[in-house]
C-alpha cells in the first residue's frame, strides 16, 4: 500500500469512526435518559436508580482486565463488532420481553448488565484499536472528533429524549437504540483494524495465562515512566474529582436553589464548552508536549473549580447573576476537562505498545471506575458534613498541589524524552512497513 492509499485510508476510517461514535452515543444517551426517567416515574426512588447506575459500573470493573487480555491475545476487530452485536442483542431481548410480559425495572436491571458488559467487551478493543486504525500524526485529531461526537450526543440526547418521553413508549426508545448501534456497527466493519498493525512485533506473552498476563502488564507500565505517571495522576485526579459530580449538582440545585430548567441551561452551555474544546483541538496541529499541555490545564480546570464557589462565599441572592455566572464558569470548566483528556488520551495511544493497549487501557479503566462509587460515597458524606465551597476550595488545592509534584520538571523532561523516543521508533516502523494485511 502506497503512502497516498494509507492516507486517504486514514481519513476514511477518521471519518468513519465520527460517525459512528456519533450515531451511537445518541442512541446511548437518549435510551440512557429514557431509562432514568423511565425508572423514576415507576418508582419514585433514587435507590432505584442508584442500583440502575450501580449495574453500569460493576460489569466493566469486573470485565476489564479479562476482556484487555482477549483484546491483546485475539482479532480486536471480531472482539468490537462482537460485543456491538451482543448489545444489540440484549437491547433487542428486552424488547422482546416488553412486548410479551410488558417491561419491568427488574428487567431493566438485567439488561443494563448484559448491555454494560458487552459494551466494555466492544470499548475497551476499539479504544486499544485506535493506533492501528490511525497513523500517529493524526491520533489528536481522531480522538478529538470522538469527543466531539460524544458532545453532540449529550447535548442532542435530552433534547429528543425530553420530545419523546411522555409521548411514546420505552419499547421506541430501545428500537432507537437498536438502529443507531445497527447502523454504528454495519461502519466499523468496514473498518481495517491492521493498518498500522506492527508486523514485525512478536507478542511474547499472549499465551500466557490470563493472571500471568495481567502481571506481565503490571510490570510493562512499572518500565515506562510516561505510563507510570499517567496512570498514578488519573487515578488521584478521578478520586478528588468525584467531588464534582456531587458538588456541582448540591450546590446549583440544592444550595442555590436553581431552577430545574435553569439546571439544563447551564449543564448545557458545559456541554457546548466541551464540544468547542474538541474542534478547537481537532484543528489545530499536534501538541508537542501533550503532558504539559495537559498540566496547564488541570490548573486552570482546578482554579476554575475554585471560582465556582464565589456566589456562596457573597451569599449572592441575586438569581439571574447566578445562573449567568454558573452557565459562564460551567462552559470554561468543560472546555478545560477537554483540554486535560485528549492530550493524555493521545500519550497514552502513542506510547503504549501495540502487544500491550488492550490491558493497559483495561487497567485504567478498572481502577479508574472502581475509584468511582468509592470518590462519589466519601464525597457525598463530606458534602453533608461541611459547607459545599469549604469542600470544593479543599478540593481544587489539593487537585493543584497534585498536579505540580506528580507533572514537575524533572518528569516532565524524562517523559518529553522518552516520547520523542517512542515517536522516533514508531515512524521507523511505518517506513519498514512493506505490507498491510486486512
Amino acid at each position: 500500500m502506497t503512502e497516498f492509499e494509507q492516507l486517504k485510508k486514514v481519513k476514511y476510517h477518521m471519518a468513519i469512526f465520527t460517525v459512528s461514535k456519533l450515531i451511537s452515543s445518541l442512541g446511548a444517551n437518549v435510551l440512557a435518559f429514557g431509562i432514568a426517567l423511565y425508572i423514576l416515574q415507576m418508582t419514585g426512588s433514587a435507590t432505584s436508580f442508584s442500583i440502575n447506575l450501580l449495574c453500569t459500573i460493576l460489569p466493566r470493573v469486573i470485565l476489564a482486565p479479562f476482556v484487555g487480555y482477549l483484546a491483546d491475545r485475539y482479532n480486536k476487530k471480531f472482539i468490537v463488532i462482537s460485543g456491538q452485536i451482543m448489545m444489540i442483542v440484549t437491547i433487542a431481548s428486552l424488547l422482546l420481553y416488553s412486548e410479551i410480559y410488558g417491561i419491568s425495572v427488574i428487567a431493566i436491571y438485567i439488561m443494563t448488565v448484559f448491555y454494560s458488559a458487552f459494551s466494555s467487551f466492544s470499548g475497551i478493543a476499539l479504544t486499544a484499536s485506535i493506533g492501528n486504525l490511525i497513523h500517529p500524526d493524526y491520533i489528536q485529531k481522531t480522538m478529538s472528533l470522538n469527543q466531539m461526537s460524544i458532545s453532540v450526543g449529550s447535548i442532542g440526547a435530552p433534547i429528543i429524549g425530553g420530545m419523546l418521553f411522555g409521548f411514546v413508549s420505552m419499547e421506541v426508545f430501545l428500537i432507537i437504540q437498536i438502529v443507531c448501534f445497527s447502523i454504528a456497527t454495519l461502519l466499523d466493519a468496514t473498518m481495517n483494524f491492521k493498518l498500522f498493525s506492527s508486523v514485525e512485533e512478536k507478542l511474547n506473552d499472549v499465551k500466557a495465562s490470563f493472571i500471568a498476563s495481567t502481571k506481565n502488564a503490571i510490570k510493562y507500565v512499572k518500565t515506562k515512566q510516561v505510563l507510570r505517571t499517567v496512570l498514578l495522576l488519573s487515578l488521584s485526579i478521578n478520586f478528588i474529582f468525584s467531588a464534582i459530580g456531587v458538588g456541582l449538582s448540591f450546590i446549583i440545585i440544592e444550595v442555590m436553589k436553581i431552577e430545574p430548567l435553569h439546571v439544563g441551561w447551564v449543564e448545557g452551555v458545559g456541554a457546548i464548552g466541551m464540544l468547542l474544546g474538541s474542534i478547537y483541538l481537532s484543528m489545530r496541529k499536534q501538541i508537542e508536549e501533550p503532558l504539559k499541555f495537559s498540566k496547564t490545564s488541570l490548573i486552570a480546570f482546578s482554579f476554575i473549580l475554585a471560582l465556582i464557589t464565589v456566589p456562596l462565599y457573597i451569599n449572592s441572592t441575586n438569581y439571574v447573576f447566578n445562573v449567568i455566572y454558573f452557565m459562564i464558569t460551567f462552559f470554561l470548566l468543560f472546555a478545560s476537562e477537554i483540554f486535560i483528556n485528549i492530550p493524555v488520551g493521545v500519550v497514552l495511544q502513542t506510547s503504549t505498545d501495540e502487544a500491550y493497549r488492550g490491558r493497559v487501557f483495561a487497567l485504567l479503566e478498572t481502577m479508574a471506575m472502581g475509584l468511582m462509587p468509592l470518590g462519589t460515597l466519601f464525597f457525598g458524606i463530606i458534602f453533608d458534613l461541611v459547607e459545599a465551597q469549604y469542600v470544593i476550595s479543599i478540593v481544587s488545592v489539593v487537585a493543584i498541589g497534585v498536579t505540580m509534584f506528580m507533572l514537575r520538571p524533572t518528569i516532565l523532561k524524562k517523559i518529553s524524552r522518552e516520547l520523542a523516543k517512542n515517536r522516533n521508533e514508531n515512524h521507523a516502523e511505518k517506513k519498514e512497513t512493506v505490507k498491510i494485511s486486512n
